[in-house]
């Protein structure tokens, strides 16, 4: 009778705690990096750049992201002539998206999810979302002149694509302010 209780007792902590431990979300990768960079570089990828965070591109940042993600000292991106793209991590609920902005003469051209780590919310990827993106640029005060509808259940994942999308925007003009 001991032995049946030491099993149930087992079983009922190894459902509580074990779970908790070792749950990761499937991460879906709907776009590899260099297929990307690819497609909006007709085909070639353009030499890797870099520009540092410091100043007032480092203020604006922390103001866009909030405490929400760490700021990096750095970020890399691809460029040719007046186009870049920058691939950033943001965190949504608890996992990182990666996503990939597209930006031309301070507008955005494309944004796309390109790895989803959630467990859920992962609609705000459809293109009938992102394409509210699209020709959006960055206000004085740091928000997107598009209003941004959100998607019931996805209110993380969308701020998190917010962010991104400003970030690449201000990143964009500091890299391409010296023309």
């Amino acid at each position: 009778m001991k032995f049946i209780g030491f099993i149930a007792a087992f079983l009922m902590i190894g459902t509580i705690i074990l779970p908790a431990q070792t749950y990761k979300p499937a991460e879906r990768v709907y776009v590899k990096t260099s297929d990307y960079v690819k497609g909006h570089f007709n085909g070639e990828t353009p030499k890797k750049a870099t520009i540092w965070v410091i100043g007032d591109l480092r203020d604006d940042i922390n103001e866009v992201l909030n405490g929400a993600d760490s700021t990096p000292v750095r970020y890399r991106y691809w460029r040719k002539d007046n186009k870049t793209l920058w691939k950033s991590n943001s965190v949504a609920r608890t996992m990182p998206i990666t996503a990939g902005v597209v930006v031309e003469d301070g507008k955005i051209v494309d944004i796309t999810v390109m790895t989803y780590r959630e467990s859920r919310g992962h609609e705000f990827q459809s293109r009938h979302h992102r394409v509210q993106y699209v020709g959006a640029s960055i206000t004085s005060d740091n928000n997107l002149t598009n209003s941004i509808d959100g998607i019931s259940g996805s209110t993380l994942s969308v701020n998190s694509m917010k962010r991104m999308a400003r970030m690449a925007l201000l990143l964009h003009n500091d890299a391409t302010s010296d023309d």
